[in-house]
């Protein structure tokens, strides 16, 4: 049997980047066909004349860049092209069955049948999944059709090439380059915070966030050891004039922002103010870190804040709102020049993401049942909103209509702890303020609607905070 030469002729470049690139050609003109398999590493490095190290960094380039994969004994293969795959998923419709399997709804939301023991969770800003067996029938598909080295053994930081692609679509479909390049994936939002900030900081760096932030970011610093300070807001999000105030008088080195649907205070930064913002990052060398966790339940937000500065802003998705936290899968997007750094603290962290979730997750995107439970949570949350706002009335609410939580301003004569404490001896967990604040600490807390499975224990608890918010015995007890 021939094996397959590169011609390296008239390359330019380190060496393993010109076989890589010759790889890309090949594939590109049909010489390497899907499924063929590459001369091992110790022919091709006799061919050519240089080291097998040499050819095993060529190969790690090609399976990076999504044009091959290796597996242990078996040898290095071409991928297929699954690019049309993806255009299709995005305009096929699902079969009636992932719409007639969501489970039933009553009063405006779902109404499953539950112990109805134990404190009623407002804490926890996580929103269950659809009630269908699209998750179960494409966990058996996965189980049928995909080889068992490939669900149990290590596999590349990077993942495999064609679920990169997925993520890449996903990211695509948000506005941002749909490069799998710039595309690593993650276990989970929360580990891409993490992997981020181990990439572009080091301790001591300053870093900035809104003055409410999503608590795991004070942890991080701690962590991590560098600083962090809140930046003031407004309305539409962080005030451009303080943050250029900070970058000239401080030298932050990178920004955490959430500025779609924002944890906890429900705002989305409008364009012009993403432009604002884009144009001080650029003037001040400033990385941004954005989540972009809940932008799926804002359908007319603006694109991600990164859009506008791709050059330095690393964007941050995962699916632990739309399909299950459970899954711990999420995805990076970044500029090409970071992704190493990021895949080394990805290896650093956790080796690799589980390939069996991040598997589940690629095919969801491909064949387009994670917009369909997108859509389904927006709708969801709609319906529970108006139980919490049809009950909590005449109280300074900030909220958005498809989303899972709010943010309730308190009046002066309530202190917040108290209220947390009284509502957890009333059998309802919720969260106050200080556990989001850099920075001064408002009059409020977060209340959490998503989580709770019966109507009736969502009904009861927020019945229960109302109830305390209007008892002249708890307004008597509570510190003036």
């Amino acid at each position: 049997m021939t094996i397959w030469i590169p011609n390296l002729k008239d390359a330019g470049g380190p060496v393993y980047r010109q076989i890589a690139q010759a790889i890309r050609t090949a594939v590109d003109d049909g010489t390497l066909k899907p499924g063929e398999r590459l001369p091992t590493h110790r022919d091709l490095a006799y061919h050519l004349g240089v080291t097998v190290g040499t050819i095993t960094r060529s190969y790690r380039e090609a399976e990076r860049i999504g044009l091959v994969a290796g597996e242990v004994g078996r040898g290095t293969y071409v991928l297929d092209n699954i690019q049309a795959q993806l255009d299709m998923a995005a305009t096929t419709p699902l079969p009636p069955s992932f719409t007639n399997n969501i489970g039933p709804m009553s009063h405006g939301t779902r109404d499953v049948e539950v112990e109805n023991t134990g404190p009623i969770n407002f804490r926890m800003n996580c929103p269950l999944p659809p009630q269908n067996d699209h998750l179960r029938n494409t966990l058996l598909e996965i189980a049928q059709t995909m080889p068992l080295d490939d669900m149990v053994t290590y596999k590349s930081e990077y993942g495999m090439a064609h679920q990169r692609k997925a993520l890449a679509a996903a990211a695509g479909r948000l506005g941002l380059d749909d490069n799998p390049e710039r595309v690593v994936p993650t276990a989970g939002v929360q580990h891409g915070m993490t992997v981020s900030l181990l990439a572009t900081i080091r301790p001591g760096d300053l870093v900035l966030c809104e003055e409410m932030t999503y608590p795991n970011l004070r942890s991080l610093a701690n962590l991590l050891q560098f600083r962090l300070r809140g930046v003031a807001m407004d309305d539409d999000g962080i005030i451009p004039d303080v943050l250029e105030n900070l970058c000239r008088t401080h030298s932050p080195r990178a920004i955490y922002l959430m500025p779609t649907l924002h944890n906890p205070l429900c705002s989305t930064m409008s364009q012009q103010r993403r432009i604002d913002i884009a144009e001080i990052l650029r003037k001040y060398d400033l990385t941004l870190i954005e989540d972009g966790i809940y932008h799926f339940l804002d359908p007319n937000a603006p694109p991600p804040l990164s859009c506008f500065a791709p050059e330095r802003s690393i964007y941050l998705d995962g699916v632990s709102k739309s399909i299950g936290g459970g899954l711990r899968v999420g995805y990076i997007h970044a500029p090409g020049e970071l992704i190493g750094k990021l895949a080394s603290a990805i290896r650093a962290t956790c080796w690799m993401v589980s390939t069996i979730n991040l598997e589940l997750v690629s095919r969801m995107i491909m064949d387009g049942s994670l917009q369909q439970f997108e859509a389904w949570h927006r709708e969801e949350a709609a319906k529970r909103l108006a139980i919490i706002l049809g009950t909590l009335k005449g109280y300074d609410i900030r909220s958005h209509p498809t989303n899972y939580h709010i943010w309730l301003d308190l009046p002066d004569h309530i202190d917040p702890g108290e209220l947390v404490m009284n509502a957890a001896n009333s059998g309802v967990l919720l969260t106050a303020a200080q556990q989001f604040a850099v920075g001064p600490v408002p009059r409020g807390l977060r209340l959490c609607f998503g989580a709770e499975k019966s109507v009736e224990r969502l009904r009861r608890g927020v019945q229960t905070i109302d109830r305390l918010l209007k008892s002249s015995d708890f307004g008597n007890s509570v510190v003036m």
